[in-house]
């Protein structure tokens, strides 16, 4: 645990997954061999950018990784253990070696770290690198992909179908996912045997990373495809059609199942994860599922009351407007709002305002005054 790995990564601990997962990328592009032929240094780089996003970028790993380096802040450190070399109980998978009575210790000595003999599994050997290894081999589901939609006020409302285009990766049409070029062939990696993972000791452990002849891809690709650089996935454009609910609140998610990124090994796609923005309206607000506009009268119809024309979800409506209304008052439009998830609309609430005239003839503030006159006698 010398190294930092959000340091590797350059994010800040407090950095969401998508913005590890994005720098990961931008480090890996940058770094792979395949960009960097002979350069050792971009090698290293690689497997050390590798090896942080193993853990970084899966969060429960993450989440583990943590607490390990809180628990070395407090003076527990994987380095050695003084005197406790081959006693560890990692939840059921020992190291092999004699044991002392008294002197085995397990995680969960540490209270709120005992989930912490996972991530030893993910970053050190002892036995227990052979998960992860077979878990390589075996078909992956494909990664989510999360991304912001901003929708029109009234297709929020109402619901309806909108359209959006989408960067998905697929399999490169060039070498048909295989990373090689056209006639060449895809061959078995004979340090690791295939499982894109190699064992170091380290500190009294053995360290599992990256197999550095193969990259931790398990495969030699001798002649990479040029089309994908070898990585046998491209990046495409596809347009997809997307169904609203009507109500959708902003904020919300709607989950598109197998529109993610495809699965590994045969493994099912990921899922589409779309954030709803909702846009704004030029007259209409939204409160939950109830829906508010402002309207101006002007003092006589304030006074002796009359009928207004407001815009709603469904086109124009007439509302009445009750004698001696006061500015700020709200009247109620009952079933005009928003349609509820469970059935039913909610309500219409339009803020009345008084306008008072601004530019008045002599004859109209000599009745105005006279108004006035016998108003105050009352």
């Amino acid at each position: 645990m010398a190294k930092d790995y959000y340091q590797v990564l350059g994010v800040d601990k407090k950095a969401s997954q998508a913005e590890i997962k994005k720098a990961y990328r931008r480090l890996a592009k940058e770094y792979h061999p395949d960009a960097n032929p002979n350069d050792k240094a971009a090698e290293e780089k690689f497997k050390e950018i590798s090896q942080a996003y193993g853990v970084l970028g899966d969060a429960e790993k993450r989440k583990q990784y943590d607490q390990l380096q809180e628990a070395a802040a407090h003076g527990f450190t994987g380095g050695g253990f003084p005197g406790f070399e081959g006693f560890f109980d990692f939840g059921g998978a020992r190291p092999s070696g004699p044991r002392r009575a008294g002197r085995t210790f397990s995680f969960d000595d540490l209270g709120g770290y005992s989930g912490l003999g996972d991530i030893f599994e993910s970053l050190f050997g002892g036995g227990l690198g052979g998960t992860r290894q077979r878990a390589r081999s075996q078909p992956q589901r494909g990664e989510d992909i999360t991304r912001q939609i901003e929708i029109p006020f009234d297709l929020a409302a109402k619901g309806g179908k909108t359209r959006l285009w989408v960067q998905q990766e697929s399999p490169c049409p060039a070498c048909g996912g295989s990373g090689a070029k056209a006639g060449s062939s895809v061959k078995t990696c004979l340090s690791c045997g295939g499982s894109g993972m190699a064992s170091q000791l380290q500190g009294g452990f053995a360290f599992t990373r990256p197999c550095p002849a193969c990259y931790g891809r398990g495969t030699i690709i001798e002649q990479p495809c040029p089309e994908c650089g070898g990585h046998g996935k491209v990046q495409r454009r596809k347009q997809i059609t997307v169904k609203i609910p009507a109500g959708v609140r902003d904020g919300a998610h709607v989950r598109l199942a197998g529109q993610g990124q495809p699965g590994r090994l045969g493994g099912p796609p990921g899922n589409l994860i779309l954030v709803v923005r909702i846009g704004a309206h030029p007259e209409l607000r939204r409160s939950g599922y109830d829906v508010e506009t402002d309207v101006w009268i002007d003092i006589a119809t304030a006074a002796l009351g009359g009928k207004v024309s407001v815009p709603t979800l469904s086109g124009k409506a007439q509302v009445k407007i009750p004698p001696g209304t006061a500015s700020g008052s709200r009247l109620r439009l009952k079933g005009k709002g928003v349609p509820r998830p469970g059935g039913g609309q909610g309500d219409q609430f339009v803020v009345v305002g008084i306008c008072p005239p601004k530019h008045l003839s002599a004859k109209q503030k000599e009745l105005l005054s006279e108004l006035a006159e016998t108003i105050r006698e009352r």
